[in-house]
């Protein structure tokens, strides 16, 4: 089932301090007991709260200007189900912290981070005041308005996915008491609308979000208008369920918090943004499971030559600046022997284009096009029995005519779990016409019949005659260029391709345990070369969920091995995962006791059903000797593996034979505990089909559909300890139950769609332009993005293009309203031609650009296209 949380949500830990101090910047840690204010530190602090039940963690972050000068606004953030636990950093992870962060130097209210410590309760209760957490993060609030100088008429709420849930029911509890409202994907009860009309408030949810489904935000907020109120609502077409990205980014949000009456749009700033980017920060990175030959990747020759045009970008300007070795040598002029050495020897030159083909079994030929190379010869001495001479610098130019090719063959290797490039063959000779040596800079001579000319005339013929040498010793630049390259050519990237990050999201779009999603890192295991291109077999490792749990021994799960030689004919970049390595993972997430949800935390309203205690009473007979008194809480469980298996057809399934329901009663409110009464056996099989998807123009995504009924076995029994007197129990009722929250769960937000990045080589990019299912792998292919051109002014347009290579194309016309499009994997170049001169536009790869006015009465250009 989907998670109410972030779709690449980390496992909690228990690092508090460091870890904080590490990602957040400076944190002290502080007791409970208030500080006097004019000693309090500023920035993320760490603090604990004590009462009856303990200590309890949480954090405060205080603005850099803080000063007892001012009573300052603050706000009360409370995280989502993922950041569950006890050591007070989690809630700082997601949400409100990481964008605090990016506004750190003026960000001017003091926000304050509670945690939820129940890690088994109700996820969309578990800021609920009938908890212990929600009246806990109230008592924190107040604890740090006792320390800190806070304006208590500008208390600010806001929460995210769980959080937002809460943020709803506290408003609704006290709406007099907070100066503003801000809920992020979250819902909540739409009868307390009479009581939230006079709430400033703006909820925001994604539209895309399939964790929360977007209609229970826009439920509460008509709900909220319908009783006469004013709510802001806010849903960003291209957001999911990480909705916090968007709105805590909004610095109008900011300025609306301390003004909830005004205009977001007409507002002054009150904080800004830094220019760098949005940091999630990672827990440690334990590994807990490898699964070797899991996925592969295919470098065929096309995607070569697109990595190609991106290498100058990626050669530093310095790779080609460095030092030769002195040269010694003996020759002889006029009848006198002389010993020469050359010292000082430097170097600098430009590599203006590259060319990258595999051609033979484990042979890659590199090319790269070489300009204004020059060899500067500090200093030469010549030295005979009688006579000597030193020369000052000589510089011997290279491709000063044009680009000379220096070319090497390669083996693609794997070493240490890096890619390496084993370098077996050099090609480099220096045309007679392009290139120079240019006479000393000053020669001074010792000697009877020993001139300067001659010195410096046989110097000059001297080198033009060691050509050869100079050939090896611009050859021997090779091996730093190659280092350079491999460590800039990071094919772990390409093996996340269909992932996000260290998570394999999008390969595990499948992933159906809540809350958790396991975090992979992929690494090369094999590589190889045929006449089309490069084959890699990657492995990966899972990190443990829990780090402060994890397990004292690294296991290796055994999975059907890659057959490389199934992807050796691709031309393009191929990228295919093994879905098995799901039975590893979510073991690990049954190891960790992070698998299960109660069945109304779910989606589905169907699947809430479950835990209704009259239908439940009609399954279990025996549960009618409550009445009305009983209450059901039943709890959907992931107890064994997850496997996908390849049908007869061709058509893959998701196979969860090890799935739970466990049902627990109440006979009567005044019970302290629910306790265990039946449980349901569940074996689930699920065809679905994956296939390219179209979000928007420019942007593809992996669909996963889920079109054919699943097959759906259950079994119930009693749970030994359960005193049933009614032994009957309808198998039949719970399956109907299950399968209609099933497909309500499946169908609810239409088919599942992982957005896959283009992927940026440097200068190049490739997009994602094929996916579907090639026994027993899940397969993306990708090539060019290509660039699009749109004429929406009233003439025709007229115009050449031009390619990174390329000679000037065209002229071309576009009528109005017509469109062209270019199959390019790097930026175009477009030039316009006129009475009054000649225009020159670049269209980035991967883009669709109008030719239009800006506004009525100014001169076409060239616009982003308006989707």
């Amino acid at each position: 089932m989907r998670s109410l949380l972030h779709s690449t949500r980390k496992a909690r830990i228990s690092v508090a301090g460091l870890m904080l101090a590490l990602v957040l910047g400076s944190v002290t840690n502080t007791p409970a007991v208030a500080q006097t204010a004019t000693a309090q530190a500023t920035g993320f602090q760490a603090r604990v709260f004590k009462d009856a039940a303990g200590s309890h963690k949480y954090a405060v972050f205080v603005p850099h200007g803080y000063t007892l000068a001012k009573s300052w606004p603050v706000i009360l953030f409370l995280h989502g189900a993922g950041e569950r636990g006890r050591d007070g950093w989690l809630p700082l992870q997601y949400g409100l912290g990481p964008l605090i962060k990016l506004r750190e130097a003026n960000f001017p209210f003091i926000a304050v981070f509670p945690q939820c410590e129940d890690l088994h309760g109700r996820i969309l209760k578990g800021w609920s005041l009938e908890s212990a957490d929600g009246p806990r993060a109230l008592k924190i609030l107040e604890q740090v308005e006792q320390e800190y100088k806070v304006d208590t008429k500008r208390e600010i709420l806001t929460g995210w996915s769980m959080g937002g849930y809460g943020a709803w029911e506290m408003a609704a509890a006290f709406p007099e008491r907070w100066h503003a409202v801000v809920p992020l994907a979250g819902g909540g009860d739409v009868a307390t609308g009479e009581k939230l009309k006079n709430v400033p408030l703006w909820a925001w949810h994604g539209a895309t979000d399939k964790i929360v489904l977007p209609e229970v935000s826009r439920q509460m907020v008509e709900g909220v208008k319908t009783a006469g109120g004013t709510p802001r609502f806010s849903e960003p077409a291209a957001a999911d369920h990480d909705v916090w990205k968007q709105a805590y980014d909004d610095d109008r949000l900011y300025a609306w918090m301390l003004n909830p009456q005004g205009d977001p749009d007409k507002l002054p700033l009150v904080t800004a943004r830094s220019r760098g980017p949005l940091v999630i920060p990672e827990p440690p990175f334990i590994p807990a499971v490898e699964l070797p030959r899991v996925a592969h990747v295919r470098l065929g020759n096309e995607m070569l030559a697109t990595l190609a045009d991106s290498i100058p970008q990626l050669i530093p300007p310095d790779a080609l600046v460095g030092t030769l070795g002195n040269i010694s040598d003996s020759t002889s002029a006029e009848g006198i022997d002389f010993q020469v050495s050359m010292y000082g020897l430097t170097y600098q030159g430009q590599v203006t284009r590259a060319r990258v083909k595999a051609y033979a079994r484990d042979r890659l030929n590199i090319q790269l096009a070489l300009s204004q190379v020059v060899v500067t010869i500090g200093g030469t001495t010549l030295s005979g029995r009688k006579h000597s001479a030193q020369a000052g610098p000589i510089q011997i130019g290279i491709g000063h005519q044009r680009p000379v090719w220096l070319s090497f063959d390669i083996t693609p290797t794997v070493v240490d779990r890096k890619l390496r490039f084993q370098h077996v063959g050099t090609y480099f000779s220096i045309p007679n016409d392009n290139w120079y040596v240019t006479a000393p800079a000053g020669v001074s001579t010792r000697g009877l019949g020993i001139t300067e000319a001659k010195v410096s005339r046989g110097l000059v013929s001297g080198l033009y005659g060691k050509k050869a040498t100079l050939e090896q010793q611009v050859a021997g630049v090779i091996p730093r260029l190659i280092a350079e390259l491999e460590q800039r050519f990071d094919v772990n990237s390409l093996g996340s391709a269909l992932g996000s990050g260290n998570s394999a999201g999008t390969t595990l779009g499948l992933w159906p345990l809540p809350v958790y999603k396991p975090r992979l890192k992929f690494w090369p295991m094999e590589a190889s070369a045929d006449e089309q291109g490069v084959t890699l077999v990657m492995g990966a490792t899972a990190a443990a969920i829990d780090t402060a749990h994890a397990p004292a021994k690294l296991r290796i799960a055994p999975l059907p091995s890659i057959n490389s030689a199934a992807f050796s004919q691709s031309a393009k970049l191929q990228v295919g995962f093994a879905p098995q390595m799901l039975a590893p993972l979510s073991e690990l997430m049954v190891e960790a006791d992070v698998a299960r949800i109660h069945v109304a935390d779910t989606p589905s309203k169907a699947m809430a059903q479950l835990a209704d205690a009259a239908l439940m009473s009609e399954a279990i007979p025996d549960l009618k000797q409550y009445g009305d008194q009983l209450q059901v809480w039943t709890e959907l469980a992931l107890t064994g593996p997850i496997s996908v298996i390849d049908q007869p057809g061709g058509r893959p399934a998701l196979d969860a034979s090890q799935v739970k329901l466990v049902v627990s009663i109440k006979a009567a409110p005044t019970e302290a505990a629910f306790r265990p009464c039946a449980e349901f056996i569940l074996k689930v099989r699920q065809p679905f089909a994956a296939s390219l998807a179209t979000p928007t123009e420019l942007s593809r995504a992996l669909s996963l559909t889920l079109d054919d009924k699943a097959s759906i076995e259950v079994e119930g029994k009693f749970i030994g300890g359960y005193a049933a007197k009614d032994m009957q129990i309808d198998n039949d009722k719970v399956q109907a139950l299950f399968a209609a929250g099933w497909e309500e769960f499946i169908h609810g937000g239409g088919p599942m769609q992982m957005e896959v990045p283009d992927i940026d080589l440097g200068y190049a990019k490739l997009r994602m332009d094929s996916a579907g299912w090639k026994a027993p792998n899940l397969v993306a292919g990708f090539g060019p993005p290509g660039v699009k051109v749109t004429n929406r002014s009233e003439k025709p347009l007229t115009y050449e293009t031009k390619g990174l290579y390329s000679d000037w194309g065209g002229p071309y016309t576009l009528k109005p309203g017509a469109t062209h499009d270019y199959p390019v994997s790097t930026p175009m170049l477009v030039r316009l031609r006129s009475a009054a001169g000649e225009q020159k536009f670049t269209l980035p790869v991967g883009s669709h650009s109008d030719y239009r006015k800006s506004w009525r009465g100014t001169p076409e250009e060239f616009f982003r296209h308006r989707d």
